[in-house]
């Protein structure tokens, strides 16, 4: 009967702890797996989130098209004509150099990005030739164009010495990473022209490997608030872009490898240090990626408004040449170079882009769209195609015979694509987070609930040994009945 009771006693106690510790921790799972969560996503030396953001951990792609113009020799007669020449693909891997970590809850750092050419991938091979505008003697010339008569005269002058051409054919390696030596360059360097910091010409040169060309960023970690985590606060030790006016100099959005919880966000905004500003993206609805919920922020037709629908965007046409709506003038950013940046083929831009060239064609599948997929919750990139078109202007300018009877053109130079997808290993990892919060209730609830069934079997265990009791002692008391009874006889 002691034992029964011992027995009994571990029984409720048990069931006692497992109801107390199961609701207890069923009620505070959310807080504690929050405070989890957050000690893992906010920027620390010993956070999850670190670990993955300092290297690229999934596939990333860079994605060059050109543009191989075939009728230069008739500019000003017909339209300009394009063929489309590529992908070359480059594998990119990126790295987060010189880390800093700051009081005030902010990381400073460089960037350092890798490319690796993959011949298998690509269409065509590096030592393809191209031909296109000569970007450096449409550089000079652009920069000159507000100087007086003489000042463009000796330029011209020097063009036709030099022997610069509208046009120049070049190798695709060239035109990209290696570069190419130009006597207008070394004569700008030797003249002491300001902006001109390379002694050769390349889309990417001086790039690859490079940890000091994208700048230096300062970056909240979310150690003040998650709302803040992934956010530029400082380019170059500067809390304004001094490239641009009034609110369109601001520092601000992510780099877009790392983002704050964004499921009630309506826009975002990637800071692209290659056009020194903001490119905003707006929500486009839930996606699904593998199995995973993400939502969708994609360019649209006010991503590169010149204002004419965006008020705030007006800032963007002060104080330089205002063009249609669809391309935003980086010619500051880019040395003085009349460079504008588009969707590729001139996707979402006015239609007299496209009208005065010929080859171009905006694709409506998707291919030419600029978005990128992030988890709600977590804020981590699950798709990224970032694709953008540089463009340099061509016209009339006087006094510079090169230039003199050349049409107002935009002239399409190359666009990229940059993708990247989340990989099924790290895709795994997520969705086991994801199913944490569910995953802990179900579990401290239902050991909750198994200590209301121990409780039970101990209620039932009782009663039985209390009716087993009261039974024996019926027993025993009707045993000693009948044998008085029997002696009395």
């Amino acid at each position: 009967m002691g034992v029964s009771k011992v027995k009994v006693g571990i029984i409720f106690a048990v069931a006692i702890v497992a109801i107390a510790v199961g609701v207890a921790m069923g009620v505070l799972w959310s807080s504690i797996f929050d405070e989890i969560l957050s000690r893992e996503l906010i920027l620390s030396p010993t956070s999850k989130s670190f670990s993955i953001w300092k290297e690229t951990p999934i596939p990333m792609y860079l994605k060059i098209y050109l543009f191989h113009w075939t009728n230069p020799q008739l500019v000003g007669k017909v339209k300009p004509h394009f063929i489309e020449k590529g992908p070359y693909v480059f594998k990119e891997v990126d790295y987060k150099v010189n880390k800093t970590w700051n009081t005030n809850g902010t990381l400073t750092f460089y960037q350092k990005r890798i490319w690796h050419f993959l011949p298998s991938e690509s269409n065509g091979t590096l030592d393809d030739e191209i031909v296109n505008l000569n970007p450096i003697a449409v550089t000079i010339a652009y920069r000159v164009r507000h100087k007086s008569g003489p000042i463009k005269q000796m330029v011209s002058g020097a063009l036709e010495v030099l022997q610069e051409g509208l046009t120049v054919r070049k190798k695709v390696r060239e035109l990209l990473f290696d570069g190419y030596e130009d006597k207008l360059i070394d004569l700008a360097k030797e003249l002491h022209v300001p902006g001109i910091p390379w002694n050769k010409f390349g889309w990417f040169y001086g790039r690859n490997r490079s940890e000091t060309y994208d700048g230096t960023f300062n970056m909240n970690t979310g150690a003040n608030s998650m709302q803040d985590l992934g956010i530029l606060r400082e380019w170059n030790y500067e809390r304004k872009s001094t490239i641009y006016s009034g609110k369109c100099g601001e520092i601000n959005g992510s780099l877009g490898d790392l983002w704050p919880p964004v499921r009630y966000y309506e826009d975002v905004s990637v800071f692209a240090p290659d056009v020194c500003t903001l490119v905003p993206l707006h929500d486009n609805g839930i996606m699904n990626f593998d199995g995973l919920e993400g939502k969708q922020f994609m360019a649209t037709p006010e991503t590169f408004d010149n204002g004419s629908r965006v008020e705030s965007r007006a800032c963007y046409c002060k104080d330089v040449e205002c063009q249609p709506s669809g391309t935003l003038n980086v010619s500051t950013c880019k040395f003085g170079a009349p460079a504008f940046v588009s969707l590729p083929h001139f996707h979402l831009a006015d239609e007299s882009y496209r009208n005065s060239i010929d080859g171009l064609r905006p694709a409506h599948d998707g291919s030419h769209d600029f978005y990128i997929l992030v988890q709600p919750d977590l804020g981590i990139p699950l798709q990224v195609r970032a694709r953008l078109q540089l463009n340099l202007l061509i016209q009339p300018i006087k006094h510079i015979r090169l230039f003199e009877k050349v049409p107002k053109v935009f002239i399409p130079m190359l666009w990229f694509r940059q993708e990247a997808d989340l990989s099924s290993d790290l895709g795994s990892q997520l969705k086991f987070v994801l199913i944490l919060p569910t995953l802990g209730h179900v579990t401290f609830f239902g050991i909750a609930g198994l200590g209301v069934l121990l409780l039970f079997i101990g209620g039932v265990v009782c009663i039985r040994g209390r009716r087993r009791a009261e039974d024996n002692q019926r027993l025993i008391a009707k045993t000693e009945g009948s044998g008085t009874a029997t002696n009395e006889g």
